[in-house]
């Protein structure tokens, strides 16, 4: 007696024991559930070893903004000159100093004390706040306020428009006090608090708007995956016609569900909403691993009379094999997605691997010993019969292997593949279109996104930092001379919107010591003048006033480059050129190192899915060939089973890069969990068919295909339509990520079962791998099955 029969028969002799035990450990983790942390945090999508990170937390206090805000206030009519529009900036700066977790000192505003005016002339030089404290009380005032702003390069441009029609005011926040779930609330609430609504348009983007936004949608994505749950219990209600076919995946998805987030709750794992749906492929695939088991007892206990007891403990021994098998295959593909060294990844891959193997207990154990107890197997609960449905599908794959149609579909398939595979090639890494690929094109965020992106050089930033070797080394005209013409050279680039640095600062100073002429902006000669125009600026200033250009040493300063977009090709251009300038252009006195700011962590973790995906991929695919040789001890089969991994993930990718859906830390997982996918029904139709030629050894291949196609064959094509069915539902969601990959999880289950049971049959009958036909007869087979069938299975 081997081992699927010895726990076979434990399992159902000790049902009740398995029954109480699985229920009693299931409380136990639901209790702990009460500790689950459901958010986003920005530092789990950090990959912290990568060199641009190490940048961006080595300054994160001074030249970084991970979690800036912008906020746009636009006239509706006119400019922004008028004292309702000002009042509304002054307003709304002010009441951003009460916002959780609020950085009072990076408030920059016209309202704020950072903006300066630099007055000369033959009394001195006096620096003073463009408009703080107090408004503009007169319009002679107010015109020269609009005057300074048009003289300063600093301001016109960077945070008034060119049309004079808007202002702009960011404010950052601390890295270890940002909540997105309390910050998107307390500055949504300061705009709508506005009193001149009817005068002004206010607009909101930034990391943590962003996150703010999935935390705001968190009611309607749990919405949805009870909605598409529900409707795929309604869907195996139909069509399995038994109370056992709707309840027993439920209870199956619902144990590894509590006992996988129990132990992430213990382990002290945040939840993100992002994963969710990640969360949602791992649940149906216990309903998939259950609906396989309930119908292969049906097939036993309706089909052939088997007592319920027996033909549950058959249906464990049988299925056991292919349902572990695939286990194994999911959970050591998602295991693979540990080697991207990115905190949120490895959360995912610890808890998916372990989500996977619960379904070992919650479906491949707990539902044989639950249909152990079925009384009357052969009874429905109503007389609606869909059967022909599938009928109608499982005999064209039927009539497909009977025919010399077989022979066609290896080079079919191969064609379809390569032109599926030259289109997967155009697979973006990174976002692959403006704004945020996490909202929908039409949604409040990437409006606001586009707008502030028309009116101002850019709403993202990535900044490039300069460590000097000395004090006062960015105060030397060499540096100043370099950051200016990087500055210059990057902005030439299409992805580039504009730049700022210590250098725009000191040729404003040296213009203004000239009353504004241009002819006069320029670098000083030497240290001591540049140290002096510095010097000038900083008068009246709060010493801060220049971190987000220099620290108070000047041994350390950034040039600042703003960015109309964050698209994977815009930020592998920026850092390219950049590069390319570095090296062409060696700076003495001080060493150049990219980059830092949001889209230095978002480059980076492009650069690492550039290179991790192929490895996690390849791996990944390594993983399912080790498991079916240690299982079936063949190399064929490894690279049989290959086959539907391949088609499956091709048409995928293909899909995305059709649907300009990039690669990115969101569908890293999604993509490695679609490996499991693509192979486990294959697992199913190809053990039934070697479990029948055990059985039968002088049966004939093509008796095997047709049994196979018959029984397991039903349960993928059930597992199949009702999962993606489930899934469409996802694509009502308005975030659009969710969206997205309920499309792609759709797409890959239809595609995994349609080549399962088209594709995967025919190959084994014109190759006939030994692995499976090694108990049956080599010849080809008659047209029809000679061994007694069920009448369910020969039709």
């Amino acid at each position: 007696m081997n081992f699927a029969a010895r726990l076979s028969l434990w399992s159902i002799r000790h049902r009740l024991l398995v029954c109480v035990v699985v229920g009693l450990i299931t409380l136990g983790f639901a209790a702990s559930l009460v500790n689950l942390d459901i958010r986003t945090r920005f530092s789990d999508m950090v990959p912290h070893n990568h060199p641009y990170v190490k940048v961006h937390q080595k300054y994160q206090d001074s030249f970084a903004a991970s979690n800036r805000v912008t906020i746009l206030v636009k006239a509706k009519e006119g400019d922004i000159f008028r004292e309702d529009v000002l009042g509304e900036v002054r307003r709304i700066t002010y009441d951003l100093q009460q916002v959780e977790g609020v950085n009072p000192m990076q408030i920059t505003s016209l309202a704020s004390k950072k903006l300066k005016r630099v007055n000369a002339s033959s009394e001195g030089i006096e620096t003073r706040p463009l408009m703080w404290p107090d408004l503009p009380k007169n319009a002679q005032q107010m015109r020269e306020l609009r005057q300074a702003v048009l003289n300063n390069p600093l301001v016109y441009g960077l945070y008034v428009d060119r049309d004079l029609s808007s202002a702009l005011i960011q404010v950052d926040f601390y890295d270890h006090l940002v909540d997105y779930a309390k910050i998107f609330p307390q500055i949504e609430a300061i705009l709508d608090a506005s009193p001149v609504k009817d005068q002004v348009s206010l607009h909101l983007v930034g990391e943590p708007i962003l996150y703010g936004w999935v935390a705001h949608y968190l009611g309607e994505t749990v919405g949805i995956a009870l909605l598409s749950l529900a409707a795929m219990l309604i869907l195996l209600f139909v069509f399995s016609r038994t109370w056992r076919g709707t309840l027993l995946p439920l209870i199956a998805g619902i144990v590894s569900a509590i006992w996988a987030l129990g132990v992430g709750s213990l382990l002290g794992y945040n939840f993100d909403p992002l994963v969710i749906v990640v969360a949602f492929i791992i649940t149906a695939r216990a309903f998939s691993h259950s609906v396989q088991l309930i119908t292969r007892f049906d097939d036993l206990a309706v089909g052939d009379s088997i007592e319920p007891r027996k033909a549950a403990e058959q249906t464990m021994r049988e299925l056991l094999r292919p349902s572990m098998l695939g286990l194994y295959a999911d959970a050591g593909a998602i295991l693979c997605v540990i080697l991207t060294p990115i905190p949120l990844m490895h959360k995912v891959a610890i808890i998916g691997a372990i989500w996977v193997m619960t379904i070992a207990v919650s479906a491949v154990l707990l539902t044989p010993a639950l249909l152990s107890y079925v009384k009357r197997p052969e009874g429905y609960v109503h007389p609606v019969n869909l059967d022909g449905l599938m009928h109608f599908v499982l005999n064209g794959a039927k009539w497909m292997v009977r025919s010399r149609a077989r022979y066609w579909v290896a080079p079919v398939t191969l064609v379809l593949l390569c032109g599926f595979m030259l289109e997967a090639t155009r697979i973006n890494v990174g976002d692959a279109s403006d704004g945020s690929p996490i909202l929908w094109q039409d949604s409040a965020f990437n409006r606001d996104s586009a707008l502030i992106n028309r009116l101002y050089p850019g709403s993202e930033q990535m900044f490039v930092v300069l460590e000097g070797k000395e004090l006062d080394a960015m105060k030397t005209p060499e540096v100043l001379d370099w950051m200016l013409r990087f500055s210059r050279y990057m902005e030439r680039q299409p992805e580039i919107g504009g730049s700022v640095s210590l250098a725009d600062i000191v040729i404003d100073i040296r213009r203004n010591l000239y009353e504004g002429n241009p002819r006069y902006g320029e670098l000083g000669l030497s240290r001591m003048e540049n140290g002096e125009l510095i010097s000038f600026y900083m008068q009246g200033a709060d010493p801060d006033d220049l971190t987000q250009f220099a620290d108070v040493q000047f041994r350390n300063a950034a040039v600042t480059l703003f960015f109309r977009d964050h698209k994977g090709d815009t930020l592998r251009k920026a850092t390219h050129y950049a590069n390319e300038f570095i090296r062409d252009n060696p700076l003495e006195g001080a060493e150049v190192k990219l980059v830092g700011g949001v889209l230095g962590i978002i480059a980076a973790v492009n650069e690492i899915l550039l290179g991790d995906q192929i490895e996690a991929t390849a791996l990944a695919f390594l993983v399912v060939v080790l498991c079916c040789l240690v299982v079936y001890r063949s190399s064929v089969s490894g690279i049989f089973f290959i086959i539907p991994v391949l088609i499956s993930n091709v048409v995928t990718f293909a899909f995305m890069a059709w649907q300009g859906i990039g690669m990115s830390i969101s569908t890293l997982p999604v993509v490695a969990l679609g490996i499991g996918l693509g192979v486990d029904y294959a697992f199913y139709i190809v053990d039934s068919m070697k479990e029948y030629l055990e059985k039968n050894p002088d049966a004939e291949p093509l008796d095997a295909v047709l049994q196979s196609l018959g029984s397991a064959g039903r349960g993928v094509l059930l597992t199949a339509f009702t999962l993606a069915a489930g899934v469409l539902f996802w694509s009502f969601s308005s975030l659009r990520f969710q969206a997205e990959m309920g499309m792609l999880i759709g797409l890959w289950l239809m595609v995994s079962a349609l080549t399962s049971l088209f594709v995967m049959p025919s190959l084994a009958l014109v190759f006939k791998p030994k692995f499976i036909f090694e108990h049956g007869q080599s010849n080809d087979a008659p047209n029809c099955g000679r061994i007694h069938q069920p009448e369910h299975i020969r039709n």
